[in-house]
C-alpha cells in the first residue's frame, strides 16, 4: 500500500511538472488580463465566445451589434444593483456611527428620515421593519451585523457582475475594432487573428487551472504525509517525544483560544475587501496565533539568556 501511495504521488507530481514547464512556455505574464477576461465570458456567456468563433467579416457587424445592444442593458441592470448596493452601505454607515445618546433621537426621526434614505431601495420595507424591530442601542450591533452580512453578498455578486461586464465590453470592443478597419484583407487578418488569441486565451486559462489544481493537491499531499509521518513517529518513540506532543497540544490550544475569541465582525475594510464572516474569524484566529508565538519566541529568548548568565555564575 505505501509503495502504490508512493508511485501515486511520484506520477501525480511528473504530470504536475510537466504541465508547468509545458505551461511556462506557452503562458504570457503580460496577457494575464486577457486570459482572464476570456475565461470570465466564457463562464458566464459561452454563447458569446462560440459565436465569435463562428463570426466573418461578413457577419462581424452583426455580432458587435448584438452584443452591444446587450451590453447596454446589463450596464444599465449594473448600475441598478449599484445603487441598491450604496443605499444599503450607507444605511449601515449611520447606524455605526450611532451611539447610546444619539439613538433616541435617531429613533424617534426614523420613520420621516426612512423615506428620504429608502427612496429608490428595492427592500426599503424589509429595512424599515428590520430597524423598528430594535427596541434598544444594545440590539442594534446584532442588526447590523445581520446587514453587513446581507451588504457582503450584495457587495460579492456586484463586484462579480462589474468584473463579467468589463470583460464582455473588452472583447465586443475588441471585435469593433476590427470592424472598423477599412482594408478587407487586412480586416480578415486582424480577425483571424483575434479569433486565435480568443482561442488560446481560453485553452491558457483553462490550462492554468490545472495546473493550479495539481499544484495545491500536491502541497495538500506533502502536508498530510508529513503530519502522518511525525505521528508516527512520534508514538513509536513516545517516551522520548513527550515534548514534542505538549508543543502539539499546546499549539492546538492556542488555535483553539484563537478561533473562540476571533470576533466574525464584518469591518468597513473587510467588507470591501469582500471577506465573510467567517474569512474575518479565521484572520482574527491567525493573528491570535502569531502574537501569541511571537511573544512566546520573544520570553523564549528571555528566559534562555538568564538562564545562561545563571549557569555561567555557578
Amino acid at each position: 500500500m505505501k509503495n502504490i501511495v508512493k508511485i501515486l504521488i511520484f506520477v501525480v507530481a511528473i504530470i504536475a511538472v510537466v504541465l508547468t514547464v509545458w505551461f511556462g512556455g506557452v503562458f504570457d505574464q503580460d496577457k494575464l488580463d486577457k486570459y482572464n477576461e476570456v475565461l470570465i465570458v466564457n463562464e458566464n456567456n459561452p454563447e458569446l465566445v462560440a459565436d465569435f468563433q463562428a463570426t466573418t467579416t461578413e457577419n462581424l457587424p452583426e455580432f458587435v451589434s448584438k452584443y452591444r445592444t446587450a451590453g447596454y442593458d446589463m450596464a444599465a441592470d449594473l448600475k441598478a444593483k449599484q445603487v441598491q448596493k450604496d443605499i444599503l452601505y450607507t444605511y449601515i454607515v449611520e447606524l455605526r456611527e450611532l451611539t447610546a445618546e444619539t439613538f433616541p433621537e435617531y429613533q424617534a426621526n426614523f420613520a420621516n428620515h426612512s423615506k428620504a434614505l429608502f427612496a429608490n431601495a428595492e427592500n426599503a420595507q424589509a429595512y424599515i421593519d428590520g430597524f423598528n424591530g430594535v427596541s434598544g442601542f444594545e440590539q442594534l450591533n446584532h442588526y447590523i451585523s445581520t446587514l453587513e452580512k446581507q451588504y457582503s453578498v450584495v457587495k460579492q455578486e456586484f463586484l462579480e457582475e462589474k468584473s463579467y461586464n468589463k470583460a464582455y465590453n473588452s472583447i465586443v470592443n475588441q471585435a469593433d475594432a476590427v470592424d472598423q478597419v477599412v482594408s478587407e484583407t487586412k480586416k480578415a487578418e486582424d480577425l483571424a487573428l483575434l479569433k486565435g488569441d480568443v482561442k488560446q486565451f481560453l485553452f491558457n486559462g483553462k490550462l492554468l487551472n490545472v495546473v493550479m489544481a495539481l499544484t495545491y493537491t500536491l502541497f495538500i499531499i506533502t502536508i498530510l504525509l508529513l503530519f502522518v509521518f511525525a505521528l508516527k513517529a512520534i508514538f513509536t518513540n513516545i517516551k522520548s517525544s513527550t515534548k514534542t506532543l505538549v508543543v502539539i497540544v499546546l499549539f492546538a490550544v492556542v488555535v483553539l483560544l484563537g478561533y473562540l475569541l476571533a470576533s466574525p465582525e464584518l469591518t468597513p475594510s473587510a467588507i470591501k475587501m469582500q471577506l465573510t464572516s467567517s474569512n474575518v474569524k479565521w484572520i482574527g484566529a491567525g493573528m491570535f496565533v502569531f502574537y501569541v508565538a511571537f511573544f512566546g519566541a520573544i520570553c523564549a529568548i528571555i528566559y534562555a539568556a538568564i538562564s545562561g548568565a545563571i549557569k555561567n555564575r555557578k
